[in-house]
């Protein structure tokens, strides 16, 4: 299940203690309808309306960067000092901006409030009321990606959850998600707040990233917060505190806990599983960053978590009792990067990382688990020389993990290291090239690879663009396949991307159709494994994103067309894996009614889903009914004691659409049941308080 913890420490542009208006002129003194003004590294902001005028609300204080963007016009910054009314007025000069250069797009989904031509905005991505405050879930509501609602993980254009991995500030996250539990999609372990920027690749990434046959998720956290700061969210799941220390606005220390218990919140709401033990858990995290004098910026960020959960799910195999699963997990990780020069010419990124993960699960009478350790190091160098800029490096990675099944167990240890180079060319304002290759070495599997990436991008208008991709990538197959030694070697993609984009300030229109090829995919003989497997996903990705329709209202549509098959694993023939989906729609709306109060809706379609039926002949010749999701979220921004507060609500299924994910058979196939969310709907409210030094 996935519950709504829509967290609202959320929502930064909508704070509410301080008014900056004004407006925005041309030279000529006339009105500049729908430019963007907003707080550098902070997300409040607005668009000015018909007449240049714009109005937003902010709880930062003092010192500040504000910005004004434009279609046609010069970008414009200013210093300015934050008082609890402020009122502004900015000129603006005729002139080109980051529009009119030619980016490379192809497989990519970009979110950043440092550059203007991205798709979508940080906030973007976890305000919509699909997201459920969760990264992940935020992704779901993108092109590209299957909606799989009994499984955890992102299925990216036809691949596997584990094709696609998570990257936070260059360091590798082993282990991205809360446990897994049978038939229960697992969140993000981490707040979606900790980021200033996400890149979203669909596929075709850049030569400095490898082990993902379909996508990669980069997220860049924060470097120094501006204010001193605490906070305290209450909600149907739990309680949260944090703090932010600031000296000198160069040195910051970072605290946050959280406890969850989500057995009140199951009380109320019919459930459909029998929860012997209510998802619980809590954890802590600690940052530091301090920025030396010359410009250079260390950063580390330390998180433990753990998780506890039991419950009795309906299976025709035990019609009387059902089945029951039990899991604990544990996990850390920790996360060390410097950035600087090298001298005036190269700069320098380094990082080191550990990750631990400690599962102990219990299904009936059976008994798993896995203990998995690793420590990552990755040193990137690069240069620019006018148009051109260069970029290598190196990557080590030693990770050791532990495995049992009842009295079977298995021990595992590699050592992997990679070089990369990538080499970006503008040959001119429409005209760009990246070339790039990457080198790996396995020793768990005893095998190397070179895997070379090329992009294209040409600008066909002042608002339009279109951009070619290929490349080829590999990855170690999965630990179970690795018990004991059978000659595997890496799995391998190969992925082809045409993408067309035409953006503005106010609307974008973007598509992409792509091609990926599978080679050496883990197919089973019995007991032993070889890479005999194959397959292919082809299809098309469409967005619209629309700010003009009606003032107050930015809304988006995503459309996804997939048609994928493989021969791999234990499959006896050719088909389409069950978790792919032909259609996709996604509908994502924000609407603000005054500078207070923020409603959202999202609403989801996916054609039915595979199914395995031991009573066809055909294999994985059934379809699910199509799936429909309604979720609704509304905020309200108050003061309590004189702190910014924030009080929300979200609503998941509320008209309590059937959603079946697939059927559970008895042994002689004469019984079936279906795998349904583990509630039909739900509802979960909260309220965050922060907390300001006088």
């Amino acid at each position: 299940m996935r519950i709504l913890l829509f967290l609202l420490l959320s929502t930064i542009s909508l704070s509410a203690q301080n008014l900056i208006t004004g407006e925005v002129k041309d030279e000529k003194g006339q009105a500049v309808p729908f430019a963007n003004v907003y707080l550098k590294t902070i997300f409040d902001g607005n668009s000015t309306d018909e007449e240049g005028q714009f109005s937003f609300a902010t709880e930062a204080q003092g010192a500040a960067i504000i910005a004004v963007s434009c279609l046609g016009y010069e970008n414009y910054e200013q210093a300015i000092e934050i008082t609890d009314k402020l009122v502004l007025s900015f000129v603006l000069k005729k002139g080109s901006n980051q529009l009119s250069e030619v980016v490379i797009t192809a497989g990519a989904f970009e979110a950043s409030d440092e550059k203007k031509i991205t798709i979508l905005k940080p906030l973007d991505i976890v305000t919509n009321a699909g997201a459920a405050g969760d990264v992940y879930g935020a992704l779901q509501t993108l092109p590209g990606v299957s909606q799989v609602n009994d499984e955890t993980g992102i299925f990216v254009r036809g691949g596997e959850a584990y094709e696609t991995k998570t990257i936070i500030d260059g360091a590798l996250v082993a282990k991205p998600f809360f446990g897994d539990t049978p038939d229960v999609p697992a969140r993000g372990r981490f707040n979606p707040f900790l980021f200033k920027g996400t890149l979203f690749s669909t596929g075709g990434y850049s030569a400095e990233y490898g082990q993902a046959l379909s996508s990669v998720l980069l997220l860049n956290t924060y470097d120094i917060p501006k204010n001193n700061e605490y906070s305290l969210s209450l909600n149907g799941a739990g309680l949260g505190v944090s703090s932010v220390k600031v000296w000198e606005k160069k040195t910051a220390l970072l605290f946050s806990g959280n406890y969850t218990n989500l057995k009140p919140l199951f009380s109320l709401i019919p459930q459909n599983r029998n929860w012997t033990k209510p998802p619980t858990g809590g954890g802590g995290a600690m940052g530091f960053r301090h920025r030396l004098d010359n410009g250079s910026l260390f950063k580390s960020y330390f998180q433990y978590q753990h998780g506890a959960i039991g419950v009795g799910f309906p299976h025709p195999s035990r019609p009387e009792t059902g089945r029951f699963f039990s899991g604990n997990n544990d996990n850390i990780f920790w996360n060390n990067t410097y950035q600087g020069f090298l001298d005036k010419n190269w700069s320098i990124k380094a990082l080191v990382a550990l990750n631990y993960d400690k599962d102990k699960n219990d299904l009936d009478e059976d008994h798993f688990g896995s203990e998995e350790a690793s420590v990552q190091s990755r040193l990137t160098v690069s240069r620019e020389w006018g148009n051109v800029r260069l970029k290598t490096g190196a990557e080590w990675l030693q990770s050791e993990g532990s495995y049992y099944y009842n009295a079977f167990s298995s021990e595992l240890t590699n050592s992997y290291t990679a070089l990369f180079g990538e080499l970006d060319i503008k040959f001119s304002r429409k005209l760009a090239l990246r070339m790039g290759m990457r080198g790996e070495n396995n020793s768990l599997i005893a095998t190397s690879n070179l895997a070379p990436r090329l992009s294209l991008a040409y600008k066909t208008g002042a608002n339009s663009q279109v951009s070619l991709a290929y490349g080829q990538f590999f990855q170690q197959p999965e630990p179970d396949f690795l018990w004991r030694p059978q000659g595997l070697q890496f799995e391998q993609a190969d992925h082809y991307i045409f993408n067309y984009q035409w953006i503005t300030e106010e609307q974008t229109f973007r598509i992409e159709l792509y091609q990926k090829d599978y080679d050496q995919l883990v197919r089973a003989d019995g007991l032993n494994y070889n890479n005999e497997g194959f397959g292919f996903a082809r299809g098309i990705d469409v967005f619209w994103r629309d700010k003009l329709l009606v003032k107050r209202l930015d809304y988006w549509l995503s459309y996804s067309y997939l048609d994928a098959e493989r021969l791999y694993r234990d499959f006896p023939i050719v088909a389409a894996p069950t978790f792919t989906t032909k259609h996709t729609l996604n509908v994502i709306a924000n609407y603000r009614t005054n500078v207070r109060t923020r409603l959202g809706l999202s609403y989801t379609y996916a054609s039915g889903r595979p199914y395995f039926n031991p009573n066809n002949p055909a294999y994985l010749a059934d379809r699910t009914k199509d799936y429909h999701n309604l979720n609704l979220n509304a905020s309200y921004l108050t003061s309590i004691s004189g702190n910014f507060t924030v009080i929300y609500l979200s609503l998941r299924n509320p008209l309590q659409f059937d959603q079946v994910f697939g059927y559970y058979y008895s042994a002689d196939g004469a019984i079936r049941s279906p795998k349904t969310p583990a509630s039909d709907w739900s509802i979960f409210a909260g309220v965050s308080i922060s907390f300001r030094e006088k």
